[in-house]
């Protein structure tokens, strides 16, 4: 008997080391990725305890090596990525047992996030213009998709969860479910560039801003200090947050308690970002906001922490952050003073004071019944635009309308001056636009007459207001705005007063 359980935990002991033998890495390390070109890549992984790693590459002959620790088999390999090409390469990791991946491509990786116009797929319940044509044609196997899953934790986390069983080339069949501004996106870069594009589709639907954000950076946030700090301080302890909860009065309650919500503080982050941060991209494309209108004043501040933030978490501080404005939506009204959706937008186009940022306006492109623009490629051009422009240094490529500099009152009304940046192109001239309102002393906002004058000048008047004081464009849920460029860039809403 002796005998029999001395040989049995033997095997158990051979069978356990067995299991651990064969080199195990994170979730969106597999084969067909697309790596960062000419970064530095840190690779974390479990191997046999006390085991040698190599890692040799197709761009790399002589490999790298790691020790696993000897107690948990854990290991960190680093390396520099080649310059992006078009060839395929194998990497081969090895702790006495070879694990390979397969058709690894080296190029361009971004990161798009947010909540459901970034989720939105081409097909699925999203169903873009055009879908099945889309689909049909989205046969690109340099551009290489990573669609991470859905998960919440209170408490960072080291590895993500993925579907599509990991990196796939782009297809009709794993496109159709993936995020369509992710996926334009990422065609418009490949047509432009001709180097691999990976794009990671990272989102969540119906979520705030503060759940893509780090406690570290939230404890700074006016209305978060105090439940991010706590977090903090019980080490991410989900009992000792809950006693906090409990504790607190009911009118200091956070409005989302369960940590299972996608809504809550911190757990998107936590869950679908945290880990990802040492996996070199080029930059991030967001599009969220609908669930932060009605806290513009948060928002302001909120945004530009997390942009801030997950620089310093990517250790990138100018790591390029390019995000879509809120289109239009709702019913549409002449005169809005008091919009909360045009709040929001402005809190959005505050964030450009930020280097390195960039915004995409489209205020015509968006539906008074549907939350869910279907004219996500017209987006993705956009979206791709900015970075041609500002990343890649396609000089040519226009990206952005003039934007509103500074206004002055004059006998015929106030004239809209507008900054011409590189890369913006002159305002299509133009008689009776929409979108304008006037107001005067009396601060009662009245619909305006507006022209283009020249190609960065507007005249705006109104009868019945003699003196005028301030002017509103596009400053409404849904507004009718046709201030644009020739090739379509839209100005985006903007006021000249801060009542």
């Amino acid at each position: 008997m002796r005998r029999l359980s001395l040989t049995l935990l033997a095997g158990l002991m051979l069978a356990g080391q067995t299991a651990w033998s064969r080199v195990t890495l994170p979730a969106h390390f597999t084969s067909n990725m697309v790596l960062q070109q000419q970064s530095t890549l840190i690779i974390h992984g479990t191997a046999t305890p006390g085991s040698q790693v190599t890692l040799v590459t197709g761009w790399d002959k002589k490999g790298v090596t790691a020790r696993a620790s000897a107690t948990d088999g854990k290991f960190t390999l680093t390396l520099t990525t080649p310059k992006g090409s078009l060839k395929p390469y194998r990497m081969t990791f090895s702790d006495g047992e070879e694990t390979t991946l397969d058709n690894v491509l080296v190029g361009e990786v971004w990161l798009g996030s947010g909540q459901s116009n970034m989720e939105m797929p081409l097909k699925g319940w999203g169903k873009v213009l055009n879908y099945e044509q889309e689909i049909a044609h989205a046969q690109y196997p340099q551009i290489r998709l990573l669609q991470v899953k859905k998960r919440t934790s209170l408490r960072p986390l080291e590895q993500v969860e993925v579907n599509m069983g990991g990196w796939q080339e782009c297809s009709p069949q794993y496109v159709e479910n993936f995020s369509a501004l992710c996926y334009f996106y990422a065609l418009r870069l490949w047509e432009e560039l001709k180097v691999p594009v990976g794009v990671i589709d990272d989102d969540w639907g119906g979520t705030p801003a503060e759940a893509w954000t780090r406690a570290e950076a939230l404890q700074h946030v006016t209305g978060f200090e105090e439940q991010a700090r706590e977090i903090l301080r019980s080490n991410y302890n989900e009992a000792a947050v809950k006693a906090y909860y409990e504790s607190l009065p009911q009118d200091r309650k956070p409005h989302i308690r369960d940590f299972n919500n996608g809504k809550h503080a911190t757990v998107l982050y936590n869950a679908m970002i945290h880990p990802l941060i040492e996996f070199p991209i080029r930059g991030v494309i967001w599009y969220q906001g609908c669930d932060n209108v009605g806290r513009a004043a948060q928002h302001q501040a909120l945004f530009q922490t997390l942009i801030t933030d997950w620089r310093k978490c990517w250790k990138n501080p100018s790591m390029p952050f390019y995000f879509v404005q809120l289109a239009n939506y709702l019913q549409p009204k002449d005169v809005q003073p008091d919009s909360q959706w045009a709040l929001l937008r402005e809190s959005q186009a505050d964030a450009l004071c930020l280097p390195h940022t960039g915004m995409v306006t489209n205020i015509d492109l968006g539906d008074a019944n549907d939350i869910h623009p279907k004219t996500k490629r017209e987006v993705g051009r956009r979206l791709a635009a900015i970075a041609l422009h500002e990343t890649y240094g396609k000089k040519k490529t226009a990206f952005t309308a003039p934007v509103y500099e500074r206004y002055t009152v004059e006998p015929d009304g106030i004239h809209i001056h507008f900054a011409t940046p590189q890369g913006s192109e002159p305002m299509v001239v133009e008689d009776n636009l929409p979108g304008f309102t006037l107001a005067g002393a009396d601060r009662k906002w009245r619909v305006a007459r507006a022209k283009v004058i020249s190609g960065n000048e507007v005249l705006v008047s109104c009868e019945g207001v003699d003196f005028p004081i301030a002017a509103r464009y596009g400053w409404a849920d849904n507004p009718t705005c046709t201030l644009r460029t020739a090739s379509g860039l839209h100005v985006a809403p903007f006021r000249t007063d801060r009542w």
